[in-house]
């Protein structure tokens, strides 16, 4: 089914990879998988203009840590949700809000960190609907790690292969 360029149906996925990055951007959710030893700067630089598109994006964060380190993570903005006891140590579930800076910057330190030894997989949630997706898929074209965008209209669903789009 042809379109004319404004009446492009709602895009269910848009997405943006390259060698050592993909991201998958849906309406409920950011996945996002950086290879080992991804640049620092990109890291900080995708997550700090997701923050910028919409300040609401949150990431759920599972950590194994001494009871005093909760305290330290909740200082530091991140949300404390739950947590037990795991032998000597406790298994604590944070929420990073990424309307708080000094959150955002210690998840952006902990997944650059990852990154050293092995390749990240995250998972952010949002609210962003196909305006956003398309502010994020056009500032992430600017970045020189893509090479590869792919986006997936409502269509496909029902079999139209020919919706697809790309570069």
């Amino acid at each position: 089914m042809p379109c004319a360029p404004g009446n492009r149906p709602e895009p269910i996925s848009i997405e943006i990879s390259g060698s050592a990055v993909s991201i998958i951007l849906t309406q409920g959710a950011i996945n996002i998988w950086f290879g080992r030893k991804f640049d620092k700067s990109l890291i900080a630089k995708i997550l700090i203009l997701i923050s910028k598109v919409d300040s609401t994006t949150e990431h759920e964060k599972e950590v194994i840590c001494s009871f005093e380190e909760i305290s330290e993570f909740e200082n530091n903005g991140y949300i404390l949700s739950s947590y037990a006891r795991k032998k000597d140590k406790y298994r604590a579930v944070f929420v990073v809000p990424f309307s708080n800076s000094r959150a955002l910057e210690m998840f952006i330190d902990s997944v650059s960190s990852d990154t050293e030894s092995e390749d990240v997989k995250i998972t952010l949630y949002w609210r962003g609907g196909r305006v956003m997706m398309n502010i994020i898929k056009e500032e992430l074209g600017r970045f020189d790690c893509f090479s590869i965008q792919n986006v997936v209209y409502k269509e496909e669903l029902k079999g139209d292969a020919k919706a697809r789009e790309e570069p």
